[in-house]
């Protein structure tokens, strides 16, 4: 089957997993062996040099060129049992050849029954839908082929992809609705609804043909960008229509002219707020590591559809104006009730907005700005100071993706059969609950396999659950792990029971969101210091279990030869290792090439030595000069703790204590972490946190320095733009105001402060500075006719509506990814929150801030 699946272009790998593995076994009777002359060793040699093919050369001469080959690989168990060892003798004579399966390792469990896994991914740059449809096609031929053999899918991420795909389809919908509403409220014009519902599928199909040019696909991260920037990508074609209509109705101006000079006079702040917003986003696309990777797409797509709005509102608006205003610029009576609505709201904050400014302007007009710009920099320190440290932080948010994943550690010594029959009362169980949909259980690990069980002994076993969406059950996922961990903590012999939502660290290489690393030049005094700390981490607030890397926890069976002894016999210590052959000595391999597997040719002494201890000690060993010892006579065969497995890291022996948690910022439970291991003696050891904290600390640095150099940059724009550097610093500084917003935001929607929720900052950046643009070009406008200070008067009583609407539209396409509405907004719902309360404080400073800084660092009186 694997070299079938192989062989379709949408599939890039096939791992098989599970099962038996076939092999030849060959048990060697001791005493018939004997009887010929030949041991253990002799016969192994025998079958090593003969059983194979060997290319010897080639002959070349007059007669032509020739190859000369020895074929001596026995392919089928019948030819091998005639395999000659001595003279007169064959194989069959002196041992027993079968073919079976070699010693089991490593298990497998689809949906709670025994199986092979078929683990099939994607080519390189492929997508999981593609491979998963073309899986199904495939596995429904196969299914014809093989009658009896029953397929099941036992884990996908397909309906995950699928659910958040249509769900996203329907957020973005219910976001254009609730933009076109906000619209209609603040305009009260139906005009500037169709402009602004005719420019959004025109944005969306613009950004996607750009993509699709540029080898990108439509998905989840497409979807939410222009979720993001449905308010901005409307407002830049309501601000060309408004001021159009502002043309037409209080200039009194033909329909023509109003069209060309409404759109001029716009043309400037609109390219201005377009380039700012795009500046302060872009150095994002280059900050490297994981911020970058997960990003990138994020961003690009949010720049392309800026600047697809900005060329379709200078030149298909306008455009479209000649339709909508051919009839003048009269309403209707819902038009007018819409009207109505707002100057009995929102119209009614322009007197009190321009009362504040009156406020500055007065006597000790320079005391009462500087009263103002204390005030709102106190609320700022406080609530950042004082929000930021409950909130915490993370890498990214938890995320009910409806997969949950657990890592079930049975005793050391445990068989692969057993962990099987002790996991089965579960997983019947497991699939009586109506949220389950399937299962997966892989046990053990399997050279050359990395998707399943990968590093696990015989006696883990790594679960994978796939739930139905969050969208349809009651309970949430963390609900579900607790119900799981409880039902695994009462199986017979469970050491730990990790029970961990898909996606639990934000980096797959990362072992656990918490992971104490202990290091030290010997390991034998590992297990106790990692005992140590996990039992000082246990009370942590937030993580569900703690569980150790590996431990001395291993029985093994130690036999210490005699060594004086043995050489009395003429034995060595490899001697008698030699004849002790439980393991099963790898004479040969027999390949097969259509169905790329091997077999290997193993040999067995015939007998139980490799079932018990009492076999092993009874078993005969042969010296020099024909003499047969029992092996007890030799050594001592006595029981003793190990390690199963030993781990290492920057040439240092390691162990890991990992802590997995639910919903808890991962900074506060690394916080009482550190101060937990504090209180243990880590003398001689080298202590590390290696969770999540690591690629926390590094993403917000690279996000951090992008945010700063994005304001750099911005600032110098501006600077260029306006051609002063007073206005250009003006525009700015009122940006770190719409944080008191962000943080409260944050702490309202319960959401840590992470990777998402400083692409919101930079994000609402864009759109304050955007409305800074808009005050600041129109004040530069009426200085050319009055006073600083009546020109500041006038940019806010005209451009309120709009700075207004920009906000409250921007945040209305917003509200689908702020209340999840989709599988997987989750992950970005802070981006949402930060820009959402941001937006809300944010603009109302600037409505202040903005105009009170132009006209009071404006010295010239002079129009």
């Amino acid at each position: 089957m694997k070299p079938y699946l192989l062989s379709k272009p949408a599939i890039g790998n096939v791992e098989v997993f599970g099962g038996y593995q076939s092999a030849i076994n060959i048990a060697l009777d001791p005493l018939k062996a004997k009887k010929y002359g030949l041991d253990f060793n002799k016969v192994a040699q025998v079958i090593t040099a003969t059983n194979k093919d060997m290319p010897m050369g080639f002959l070349k001469g007059r007669e032509g060129f020739f190859t000369l080959t020895y074929y001596g690989d026995k392919a089928d168990v019948g030819a091998l049992k005639h395999l000659v060892v001595a003279p007169n003798v064959r194989l069959q004579d002196i041992a027993d050849v079968t073919w079976s399966y070699k010693k089991r390792f490593s298990g497998y469990m689809g949906n709670g029954r025994s199986g092979i896994a078929l683990a099939i991914q994607r080519a390189p740059g492929g997508s999981v839908l593609d491979v998963s449809k073309a899986a199904r096609r495939e596995l429904k031929i196969l299914q014809a082929q093989y009658p009896r053999i029953d397929f099941q899918i036992s884990d996908t991420q397909r309906d995950l992809i699928e659910t958040a795909n249509t769900n996203m389809l329907e957020a973005l919908r219910d976001a254009i609705i609730y933009t076109l509403i906000v619209l209609l409220f603040f305009l009260g014009n139906f005009r500037a609804i169709i402009a602004a519902g005719l420019s959004i599928p025109l944005v969306f199909f613009g950004t996607m043909a750009v993509i699709y040019l540029a080898g990108g696909e439509l998905n989840i991260v497409v979807y939410t960008a222009i979720i993001l920037a449905l308010g901005m990508l409307v407002d830049d074609a309501v601000v060309v229509l408004e001021n159009i209509e502002r043309h037409l109705g209080e200039m009194h101006e033909d329909l023509d002219t109003a069209i060309e000079e409404g759109t001029r006079e716009v043309l400037s702040p609109v390219f201005a707020g377009t380039i700012a917003t795009i500046v302060i986003m872009f150095p994002l696309m280059f900050v490297g590591d994981f911020p970058q990777h997960i990003f990138r797409p994020l961003i690009s797509t949010l720049i392309i559809a800026l600047l697809v709005s900005y060329f379709l509102s200078i030149t298909f608006i306008p455009k479209l104006s000649v339709y909508l205003y051919r009839n003048g610029t009269g309403k209707t009576r819902v038009e007018k009730l819409f009207e109505k609505l707002y100057q009995a709201s929102f119209g009614r904050l322009v007197a009190p907005y321009l009362g504040i400014l009156k406020f500055t302007h007065g006597r000790f007009s320079m005391w009462r700005k500087l009263l103002l710009t204390l005030g709102v920099l106190a609320i700022l320190v406080v609530s950042l100071k004082n929000i930021m440290p409950i909130i915490g932080k993370d890498t990214m948010p938890p995320m009910d993706t409806g997969i949950i994943k657990a890592h079930v550690v049975f005793s050391a010594n445990d068989r692969v059969e057993d962990s099987e029959q002790k996991i089965k009362p579960f997983l019947e169980w497991l699939h009586q609950q109506p949220e389950v949909v399937m299962s997966s259980v892989a046990f053990g690990s399997e050279a050359g396999v990395l998707s399943l069980g990968s590093g696990n002994l015989p006696s883990e076993a790594t679960i994978t659950v796939n739930c139905v969406n969050r969208f349809e059950r009651q309970k949430t996922l963390w609900d579900i792990e607790n119900e799981i961990r409880d039902r695994l903590h009462q199986l017979p012999g469970i050491k730990t029971a990790d029970v961990y939502d898909f996606g639990a660290t934000a980096i797959s290489s990362i072992k656990a969101p918490l992971d104490v690393r202990i290091k030290s030049g010997d390991y034998e005094n590992l297990p106790e210091v990692a005992q140590k700390i996990a039992k000082v981490l246990t009370p942590i607030k937030g993580l569900t279990s703690i569980s150790q890397s590996w431990g001395s926890d291993f029985s093994e069976i130690k036999v210490d030869i005699d060594t004086n002894k043995a050489l009395s016999y003429g034995l060595t210590p490899g001697a008698i290792v030699q004849q002790i052959p439980i393991r099963g000595q790898v004479l040969s391999l027999s390949g097969n090439l259509s169905s790329m597997s091997t077999q290997y040719v193993r040999l067995y002494l015939k007998g139980r030595f490799s079932e018990d201890i009492q076999s092993l000690k009874s078993m005969l060993i042969q010296t020099p000069k024909g003499e047969e010892l029992p092996l007890t006579a030799l050594a001592k065969v006595s029981h003793n703790l190990t390690q199963a497995k030993i781990e290492r890291d920057q040439m240092l022996y390691s162990i890991d204590v990992n802590g997995y948690r639910a919903t808890r910022p991962i900074t506060h439970i690394t916080a009482d972490a550190r101060a937990a291991v504090n209180k243990v003696d880590t003398s001689g050891f080298i202590v590390s946190q290696e969770g999540d904290i690591v690629s926390l600390d590094d993403s917000f640095q690279r996000m951090i320095k992008a945010i700063g150099s994005g304001v750099i940059i911005l600032t110098l724009t501006l600077i260029v733009i306006y051609r002063s550097v007073k206005l250009g610093l003006i525009m700015i500084v009122v940006l770190p105001l719409s944080m008191v917003g962000a943080s409260w935001g944050m702490l309202l929607f319960d959401k840590p402060s992470c990777m998402p929720s400083l692409i919101g900052i930079l994000l609402l950046f864009g759109i304050i500075i955007k409305n800074a643009v808009l005050l600041v070009d129109f004040y530069q406008d009426f200085r050319l006719h009055e006073p600083p200070f009546e020109s500041a008067l006038e940019s806010v009583r005209v451009r309120f509506r709009p700075v207004m609407m920009t906000a409250f539209g921007t945040i209305a396409g917003m509200i689908p990814i702020a209340l999840e509405q989709a599988v997987g907004l989750e992950r970005l719902s802070p981006l949402a929150d930060v820009a959402v309360g941001g937006l809300i404080v944010g603009t109302l400073l600037t409505l202040i801030y903005v105009p009170m800084f132009a006209y009071g660092f404006d010295r010239d009186e002079k129009v």
